[in-house]
């Protein structure tokens, strides 16, 4: 009797309160690092191969690390993983004070890309194992929720501080920030680790993909991460650029916004409705605003309705797919799953961003996103007409 009430505290309403307000301070500082640190490249007088660099092994190095730490994370606990990842968010801005120059930033971002690969990790496997089975979905919003409010805070929060007393004091807020989500992680309670019969994130990797449920929720995750490279790289150029919008980061202001909504939305109602429905629904929604992003940027609120239906699409959808995900993969190797899903998102959205700028060249902004968006709403059509096909071929299997 006592272990099993032991081993429930997981689920108390204080544990999840501490963990989602840890995750909180983490994404503020990952999401402030992504915007600032190139900035700060500059300022120590890197050039733009510096700025780019830096990125390229940071999202490179989370890739390589989830290897090791995915699978780590089904034999040890979420809560020694997180704990990495909280430790390498926090130390990471202390140690940018120490070393202040262009080839120190670049390595520490290696070392900060541990971060990336361990929370990116454990923290969706964490909600998977602790939250009730019947709830996911909520549980999930509400972790979706977070990483888009950190989006949505935590740049602008950086920022306002670097203009106002300079980056030494937005690194010792970081570190602080980090500190503190790193001592919150310490008091969680975990569910222990259940038996893990590989080890290797490849092979693991491979026995998920045999299934091919799992291997068309892979394969959506890939799609839309595709467009969100897109998206996240060219938009803002295309509105300052092509529109003349003074300042495109409106444009995402309300896309998070959107996104934080529909996480939260999404997230109840994936535990009540259909997921494949309402992933289709927001499926559709985001490809239509590519499709219309070009004619709608004539007049402002056209900018916005985009940006809303984009922001809505993409992160309602994403909480479906993980939810869907961590739902079919048992205990033992969800830390496997979500590294892959994580290596998905990073290597698509990277190919998205290298295929774009050749079809700008060839048939300019317009076509370009047009093209994108039906591409995906053809995707995502074709993918209905086959899962009919194989319910059909299953019902007549089972009348003979």
């Amino acid at each position: 009797m006592v272990t099993k009430k032991r081993g429930l505290h997981y689920e108390r309403k204080s544990n999840w309160g501490i963990f989602y307000l840890a995750t909180l301070l983490v994404f503020l500082n990952f999401w402030s690092s992504v915007t600032t640190i190139p900035l700060y490249v500059g300022f120590l007088g890197g050039r733009d191969f510096h700025a780019g660099i830096q990125g390229t092994l940071f999202f490179f190095g989370a890739v390589v690390f989830r290897f090791y730490l995915g699978p780590l994370s089904d034999r040890k606990g979420r809560k020694l993983i997180l704990l990495v990842g909280a430790f390498a968010f926090a130390t990471t801005p202390l140690l940018l004070l120490v070393f202040q120059t262009v080839n120190s930033v670049i390595l520490l971002r290696l070392y900060q890309a541990v971060g990336l690969a361990a929370y990116f990790a454990a923290g969706p496997a964490f909600v998977g194992d602790a939250a009730p089975f019947q709830r996911l979905g909520t549980y999930m919003g509400i972790y979706r929720l977070i990483v888009a409010v950190g989006l949505l805070v935590g740049p602008a929060l950086a920022l306002e501080i670097i203009g106002r007393v300079g980056y030494d004091a937005w690194f010792w807020t970081s570190f602080v920030l980090g500190s503190l989500a790193f001592l919150l992680l310490l008091v969680i309670d975990s569910p222990e680790p259940g038996k893990v019969s590989d080890d290797n994130l490849i092979h693991s990797g491979k026995n998920i993909l045999k299934d091919g449920d799992n291997r068309e929720i892979y394969m959506a995750i890939a799609l839309f991460s595709i467009c969100s490279g897109i998206v996240f790289t060219f938009v803002p150029v295309f509105l300052e650029s092509v529109v003349g919008m003074e300042n495109p980061g409106i444009f995402f202001t309300v896309y998070s916004l959107a996104g934080i909504v529909a996480s939260i939305t999404v997230g109840a109602l994936l535990d009540r409705l259909s997921p494949r429905r309402m992933m289709m629904t927001l499926g559709v929604g985001y490809g239509l605003g590519l499709v219309f992003i070009y004619p709608l940027s004539e007049f402002f609120p056209g900018i916005l309705l985009a940006a809303v239906v984009m922001g809505a699409g993409f992160s309602g959808t994403m909480v479906g797919l993980t939810t869907s995900l961590i739902k079919r993969i048992e205990k033992e190797r969800r830390g496997v799953a979500v590294s892959l899903q994580e290596n998905t998102i990073d290597v698509f959205m990277a190919a998205g961003s290298f295929v774009f700028p050749a079809m700008i060249s060839l048939m300019g902004y317009g076509v370009s996103f047009s093209a994108i968006g039906i591409f995906l709403m053809g995707m995502m059509g074709l993918s209905v007409l086959q899962r009919r096909k194989k319910q059909k071929f299953n019902h007549q299997t089972e009348d003979l």
